[in-house]
């Protein structure tokens, strides 16, 4: 793969068959760390043509010692390959040539950690003998004179020492090195794991959950199949947090995302939509029943005792409501058209009074 805007030297070495020396696999964990972070944030899936272009990309601009914005990125990507740069369009010969480079990667992700132990663990038994070695010579050192010590014993003392320094300076190197690749697969765990729940809840994030809805929708369409949506909105929960804090409104946050849990179906897809407002998704399930079961939520917050913290020593049981509005997946609905009628049934639910279920 070339073209003639950028150029990435290192990946002709990653196609041939030469073993990666230390310094490539730096280099190319700095440029899968970037790679992977950006993909993650923008919502590209990590498919091995998308893979592919965007390591040539970010491989030209680490051999540059270039740095640019998210804008100026996609930019570039538009600039070059002459599509949206979240594109998942696959040929069948790209396709072949990129699973070829995403197994190399795949192989060296696998080796890495093991290769990395094995050195730290050569570096260890080699740094024993030279301690050894040179605590002999310390001692010879002591015993003679100066006058009697040749100049070659004294000129390897003096390399050992050196050597020891070096050595030890490499094991360290290693270590840290070792230990950035560990944080690595953590930080790359985290991340896919935060593009699609939220934080605080632990539950579906919105746009996670709008994913969800566009396969709904297509089920709707094309097997007939129902499915309902709640929107819930926690009533008055300004003042909560006026009054309490933020902090007793992230626990109420929390406390109903344990209900809609507990009391919920496997199958039910839940959401944070932001700040207040949950989502429901209730998959083969007509308006009828999605109405009960949003009825039956209502009650369950509503005569729940949540306990928030009011000083450093002392809590406090609240009650809150909430509002639900709801609505039934049509087969000319889009994500957009149907969240904008569950918002407006739960509006609805607001102006007639809060605290209750109202249909759109």
């Amino acid at each position: 793969m070339a073209n003639s805007k950028i150029t990435c030297e290192f990946y002709n070495k990653l196609k041939g068959t030469k073993k990666l020396s230390h310094d490539d696999i730096k280099f190319l964990m700095n440029i899968v760390r970037k790679e992977l972070s950006f993909l993650i944030k923008h919502n590209i899936p990590p498919v091995p043509r998308n893979y592919e272009k965007w390591f040539y990309i970010f491989c030209s601009l680490a051999e540059q010692k270039k740095e640019l914005d998210d804008l100026e990125l996609i930019g570039l990507y538009k600039e070059i390959y002459e599509e949206d740069h979240q594109s998942i369009e696959i040929s069948a010969e790209k396709e072949n040539l990129s699973e070829e480079l995403a197994e190399k990667f795949k192989g060296i992700a696998d080796k890495l950690d093991e290769t990395l132990k094995e050195l730290i663990n050569n570096i260890d038994n080699h740094q024993e003998r030279i301690d050894g070695h040179a605590d002999k010579l310390e001692k010879v050192k002591e015993d003679i004179t100066l006058e009697t010590v040749s100049d070659a014993v004294m000129e390897i003392l003096q390399e050992l020492k050196k050597l020891r320094a070096e050595n030890q300076k490499l094991k360290n190197e290693l270590k840290s090195y070792h230990a950035e690749v560990v944080s690595l697969k953590e930080e790359l765990s985290n991340a896919k794991r935060e593009a699609s729940i939220d934080f605080l809840t632990g539950l579906v994030n919105r746009r996670r959950f709008e994913r969800v809805l566009e396969d709904a929708i297509r089920d709707r369409k094309i097997r007939g199949y129902p499915a309902s949506l709640i929107f819930v909105d926690i009533d008055n929960f300004k003042k909560i947090n006026d009054e309490y804090g933020h902090l007793a409104g992230d626990i109420v946050l929390k406390e109903l995302a344990k209900v809609f849990r507990f009391y919920l179906r496997a199958n039910t897809i839940i959401a944070r939509l932001g700040g207040e407002e949950f989502a429901i998704l209730l998959p083969g399930i007509e308006i009828k029943d999605a109405v009960k079961v949003a009825e039956r939520l209502r009650k369950i917050i509503e005569n729940r005792d949540i306990k928030i913290p009011v000083d450093e020593d002392g809590e406090k049981k609240i009650q809150v409501t909430a509002s639900f509005g709801v609505t039934e997946i049509r087969e000319d609905d889009t994500v957009e058209s149907l969240l904008i009628r569950a918002d407006e049934a739960m509006y609805k639910a607001k102006k007639s009074g809060k605290n209750k279920v109202e249909v759109q």
